[in-house]
């Protein structure tokens, strides 16, 4: 093996060595802002409690929620954090204040909302809709690389009898470490979710 191969390895190894490293100095940085031993246990609503809806200056889209499908890892009612390529955490003392799939369908209603969307259940009716919708979320998660990722596909099908459907994958960076921060950029995530549906919306 001559010097050169040998350097070459050592480097790839050296930067594999730091990415690992980077990778356990934000879980570790993480969990730091997010748990002690001594507080209480923490709740999060994934919606934001002070949105209002937007004034309407033209007639709004309607489209109703027909499902949300998430991964098994997601209904759990602890908060999730990505500790590294295969491992994930699942806290004890962080949870959601109410079942993830509630907490989307209010958070994306009110992101639709500033699109000219209005997102509906089945249970709440309507008499002019213009398509249903089906979302599938295969991760939503802060990760060890210190982002949120969201991630999935969805499905719109119109009263027409026409379809559409678009994979989405939306990274943004966290601003800072622990939960709080991980629950206010996973609400951004869904307003970029929302804009990327309206969009869909509009082909009708």
């Amino acid at each position: 093996m001559t010097s050169k191969h040998i350097n070459s390895v050592f480097i790839a190894n050296t930067r594999s060595t730091a990415f690992r490293l980077l990778g356990l100095a934000f879980v570790s940085l993480f969990f730091v802002g997010c748990s002690s031993s001594s507080q209480p246990l923490s709740y999060y609503l994934l919606h934001d409690t002070s949105t209002t809806p937007p004034a309407k200056t033209s007639t709004p889209s309607v489209a109703i929620l027909n499902k949300i499908v998430l991964p098994d890892y997601l209904k759990q009612r602890g908060l999730v954090v990505q500790t590294s390529e295969t491992g994930i955490h699942i806290a004890s003392e962080h949870f959601w204040a109410e079942p993830v799939e509630e907490g989307l369908t209010k958070s994306l209603r009110d992101a639709l909302r500033n699109q000219n969307v209005d997102l509906i259940t089945h249970a709440m009716g309507a008499e002019d809709v213009n398509g249903y919708i089906t979302l599938r979320i295969d991760d939503f998660i802060a990760t060890y690389n210190g982002d949120i990722i969201l991630r999935g596909e969805f499905f719109i099908k119109f009263i027409d009898e026409t379809n559409v459907s678009d994979h989405f994958y939306i990274t943004l960076p966290l601003s800072s470490d622990g939960f709080e921060a991980s629950v206010k950029t996973m609400r951004h995530a869904i307003g970029q979710l929302a804009v990327e549906i309206a969009a869909n919306m509009d082909r009708s």
